[in-house]
């Protein structure tokens, strides 16, 4: 009589059965993601990166056709918080394409625009008409739309991600190799889009920043369209005097001055973003930099520039923030490093959090949307009507 045993399962066609549905488990979500709108699809990719702790900003929607055809445009003052705040998804992410109201209308939603190279040559086309034909604030004496970033290496990495969504038009720049931490002036001028571009560094508020700044208010043949400073983090350092009461009496000799440009053409102030502390750092230069000392000079700056009426964006405040904590998450033996800093006309640093000074482009770029929201959406009627697919 034979004895019938149970055959046990070959262990390869085991294996194989569990790498079957695991194979196709990976083609329909894959599929999933596919058949997802756009938005949705973004989105989804955005969140899974925010839990891997690279991105923090959902810079899409589920609902993009609900926001172009019911929300309005923003706006107005959108770098000033006080007027418009990024609006908070559920946790701790931040949707940035939306923005909302907390003066008019109160509660009230608008929907921040996506600026391409394309786009922004419609936007300084436009300003360019509007400036010259005094339909606006007076600015930019001579033929070309003037935008100055006037400060330290914070205002020039700001600096480097406004110039890298512009087209290279014929563009001319100087000088022509730029270094990695660049201590000088960059000048870029266009003459197909009418456009002058530059970076002056000033880490200081001194003689030559004070003089420079009355220059403009009283000379309309100098004077820019667009003055966009700060200075802050170098008058910490004890090679500079590292002295509190010193930098605010410098400010208040440059505030007067600065005011009576504000009158006559743009100017905003940066304020400063908090630094990627780390107690590790016992013996580094963020013993004297640190988010504590900027948030105590962001506060000073305030009081100050508001006697004159100098805007302050701060409305790209949670950005920043949500950059330092994104770097929190990262164990620091894995943060990708990068061989030096930031360059004109390439990528720059997608983040960096080794770089505990300068925060990084995945928070910059959207910051510099921002940015681009505010000086073109006025225009944003005619700069449709010239790009009715962007």
């Amino acid at each position: 009589m034979k004895n019938h045993l149970c055959k046990l399962p070959d262990v390869r066609s085991v294996l194989l059965a569990v790498f079957k549905m695991i194979f196709i488990c990976f083609l329909l979500t894959l599929l999933f993601i596919y058949t997802l709108d756009d938005g949705a699809r973004r989105k989804f990719t955005t969140l899974f990166l925010f839990r891997e702790g690279l991105v923090f900003i959902n810079t899409s929607t589920t609902s993009s056709d609900y926001y172009e055809s019911e929300l309005p445009v923003c706006r107005g003052n959108l770098l000033d918080q006080r007027e418009y705040r990024y609006v908070r998804e559920t946790g701790n992410s931040y949707d940035a394409n939306r923005l909302m109201h907390s003066i008019i209308n109160k509660g009230s939603a608008c929907r921040l625009l996506h600026y391409t190279p394309q786009r922004l040559v419609s936007c300084f086309d436009h300003l360019h008409y509007f400036v010259h034909n005094k339909t606006e604030i007076s600015g930019s004496g001579d033929s070309k739309l003037h935008f100055v970033f006037l400060g330290d290496s914070r205002i020039r990495h700001q600096f480097y991600n406004f110039v890298r969504l512009i087209p290279d038009f014929g563009s001319q720049v100087w000088p022509i190799e730029i270094p990695p931490a660049f201590h000088g002036d960059i000048e870029i001028t266009s003459d197909i889009m009418r456009l002058g571009l530059s970076f002056q560094w000033r880490p200081l508020i001194n003689e030559t920043v004070i003089e420079t700044i009355r220059q403009w208010a009283t000379h309309e043949n100098e004077r820019p369209y667009f003055v966009f400073l700060g200075m802050a983090v170098h008058h910490m350092m004890k090679e500079n005097g590292g002295n509190f009461k010193s930098y605010q009496e410098n400010l208040m000799q440059l505030a007067p001055i600065l005011g009576q440009l504000a009158n006559v053409t743009r100017v905003v102030w940066l304020n400063q973003y908090p630094s990627v502390d780390s107690n590790a750092w016992i013996n580094d230069i963020n013993t004297v930099i640190f988010s504590e000392k900027i948030h105590s000079y962001n506060r000073a700056i305030r009081q100050i520039l508001e006697k004159e009426n100098i805007p302050i964006w701060d409305s790209s405040n949670p950005l920043g923030e949500e950059y330092v904590r994104a770097c929190a998450t990262l164990k620091r033996d894995e943060i990708f490093n990068s061989n030096g800093r930031p360059c004109l006309f390439k990528d720059v640093t997608y983040y960096d959090c080794d770089d505990y000074i300068h925060t990084g482009y995945s928070a910059l770029s959207q910051a510099t949307q921002l940015l681009f929201n505010d000086i073109c959406n006025s225009h944003v009627n005619s700069i449709n009507q010239s790009n009715t697919k962007i």
